[in-house]
């Protein structure tokens, strides 16, 4: 895992080594172990790529980048792991055409786009990834980022040319570049708790979409293909529960020991849970020695799950490392949380997560397993299925009737139902979907009550899941709900909260659920198999049964460290209220009577405003942090 930034400039003017330097260690924690740069300039083109190193594989100076092929007319700046990469190697090797120079994933790379050209080689990469790609004889720079958008990676058109990196903050460590904010963005995040990819908060900065890779001619010119899209697989109806539980098994065996190629110590988070479990009994069939385990709770709180990490770590003879983090540890990191998130990710587990890889980066395991994933790919989430039936009975038929009378039923009862509902009745006549995703703060009703003005957003939320929807194949709401989920909430939230506090600490965090033969796989699973006889995740619950304990497979599930209305304690609540209250944003952009209200009602209902009070307060505090 890496940082990686640079700068294509077909005016030829480009920048000093030093200033792409001071870009590039705006990602130190990213890679602390080395650094590197190279520069292309000739007449009329300019191109800087350079490098922050987390050693993982090859831990030696062969290792370095950017690197190059054997003619220096193929370069790269590569972030992530090719797990996959020993086996594309020894294909390469066989046509006796390339001689490497390292033992890395990042020279299999450039090997495999000469030999199978970007597309082929692609197709054959299994891991995580975000690069970058300048063809010395085409003059063209192309970006890259992985299938399910497990790294990120951010581009602009700036002053100075063309900037990509791997953070934000690097890209405004540009010469001339001046951060602003993007309203579109703004407006989405307040519903979704992350901004919707190609969206940043960031005017003129842009996420590059998962699955995607985006080419500059000399000229400039860009081209965007998507190289990957879940949309397009769909479910085997004819599938058995005996073929899914067989391969699915095989499939995960095959992705954690893929996961387990490093030069350096790793482990696994664990909640004990049926996904953390899994991941540690399948990494201890491998290893002749314990899997480090490592688990968090919050002090004095019902949602602490170490009574079964406890149990998988003896079953398992793992070396187990627990923390337990209190009020005083949220308050002291969530100040500094948002220069590690670059844009608000108003998920609270940002914190646990932070507090974990510490742990993890003093035990000395610089790489770690996690169950990201899981839930998404097969209807883990209670919620799914609620929304499921509301579809099927109510919505669904709702949507059917004469559009002057869904008018007239949503303007009498705007104002006397539950927000959510309220909007339901809005987006019957709107054609947008019921289902938006599974953590909603505010809907749009709600956020024209909310904002002193709308923001500048073409659509709303609801119209922007819509445009998800009509390209979906997918005949079941399910498989509607995992599409959904695959394209906005996983990728730019529940990834990037891995990926950013976890990096904070240098970790390199590895998703097995997420091996694209998995994800392929579980996408042809009917939804039949997935939910059976009222189990969710049943599928998955079938295949871990005799590799971990039924009493950990059969228990209820629990979100990890609780959930945000238990994070959000009385205490956090009053240090909610002082930030966000005070805020000269705040105050700027939103009806500060609103906001009273709601900090009035989460006393009476903590369950429906401590998300909304938990997004407000990441955007308060994230604003103070970039420009303040």
């Amino acid at each position: 895992m890496c940082g990686i930034v640079g700068l294509f400039d077909p005016g030829g003017r480009g920048i000093t080594e030093e200033q792409l330097a001071h870009m590039r260690d705006q990602m130190v924690h990213r890679g602390p172990n080395d650094a590197g740069f190279f520069v292309h300039r000739d007449q009329d083109l300019f191109v800087g790529l350079a490098h922050r190193r987390l050693s993982i594989i090859d831990l030696s100076e062969l290792g370095r980048q950017p690197m190059s092929t054997s003619d220096a007319r193929l370069w790269i700046v590569f972030n992530g792991e090719i797990f996959n990469y020993a086996e594309l190697r020894r294909l390469l090797m066989q046509t006796g055409r390339y001689a490497f120079r390292s033992r890395t994933d990042t020279e299999v790379i450039l090997y495999g786009v000469r030999e199978w050209g970007l597309d082929g080689c692609l197709k054959r990469l299994r891991g995580m990834y975000a690069f970058a790609l300048f063809d010395v004889t085409a003059q063209t720079l192309t970006i890259v980022r992985d299938p399910l958008g497990i790294k990120p990676l951010y581009y602009s058109r700036q002053t100075a040319g063309f900037v990509f990196a791997s953070e934000v903050k690097a890209i405004l460590a540009a010469p001339d570049v001046k951060a602003s904010l993007n309203s579109e963005a703004l407006y989405h995040y307040l519903t979704f708790a992350s901004a919707p990819a190609p969206l940043t908060f960031f005017e003129g900065v842009q996420k590059l979409e998962a699955g995607t890779y985006l080419t500059l001619d000399r000229r400039g010119r860009a081209n965007h293909v998507r190289f990957w899209d879940p949309l397009h697989i769909t479910p085997e109806v004819s599938m058995t529960e005996d073929e899914a539980v067989s391969e699915l098994r095989r499939l995960l065996r095959q992705s954690v020991a893929r996961r387990m190629v490093s030069d350096v110590p790793f482990g696994a988070f664990l909640s004990g849970g049926v996904d953390s479990s899994l991941n540690v009994a399948l990494m201890a069939e491998l290893l002749d020695k314990p899997v480090e385990t490592f688990s968090i709770g919050i002090k004095d709180d019902s949602s602490n799950e170490f009574e079964y990490a406890r149990q998988i770590a003896g079953r398992f003879r793992t070396n187990h490392h627990e923390l337990v983090i209190d009020d005083d540890d949220f308050i002291d990191f969530l100040p500094r949380m948002p220069y590690f998130q670059d844009e608000p990710l108003a998920d609270p587990v940002c914190v646990p997560i932070y507090y974990l890889s510490k742990l993890a980066h003093e035990s000395g395991t610089p790489v770690i397993q996690v169950g990201e994933g899981s839930d998404e790919l097969f209807a883990g989430y209670r919620m799914y299925h609620s929304f499921v039936k509301w579809e099927r009975r109510l919505f669904h038929p709702y949507s059917k009737l004469p559009s002057g009378l869904k008018q007239l039923v949503h303007r009498v009862a705007a104002h006397h139902v539950r927000p959510e509902m309220a909007d339901a009745f809005r987006r019957a006549i709107d054609e947008e979907p019921l289902f938006l995703g599974n953590a909603i703060a505010f809907w749009d009703n709600e956020k024209r009550r909310l904002l002193n003005h709308e923001g500048g957003s073409v659509l709303t939320s609801g119209a922007l899941i819509a445009d998800i929807v009509r390209r979906l194949p997918a005949s079941d709401s399910l498989a509607r709900i995992t599409g959904i989920e695959l394209k906005n909430r996983l990728p730019e939230l529940l990834l990037m909260r891995v990926d950013k506090m976890s990096m904070a600490h240098s970790i390199e965090t590895r998703v097995p659920f997420l091996d694209e033969d998995v994800v392929e796989f579980a996408l042809t699973i009917p939804s039949r198999v997935k939910c059976r006889n009222g189990v969710y995740k049943y599928v998955l619950k079938q295949a871990a049964r005799g590799i971990i304990p039924d009493e950990i497979i059969d228990r209820k599930k629990w979100g990890f460290c609780g959930s945000t209305t238990n994070m959000l304690t009385p205490r956090l609540v009053g240090f909610a209220r002082q930030r966000v209250l005070t805020s000269s944003f705040i105050r700027e952009r939103f009806r500060v009577e609103e906001i009273n209200g709601l900090f009035e009602c989460h006393g009476r209902t903590p369950r429906f405003n401590s998300f909304k009070i938990w997004n407000l307060l990441n955007l308060a505090l994230w604003h103070e942090c970039w420009f303040e």
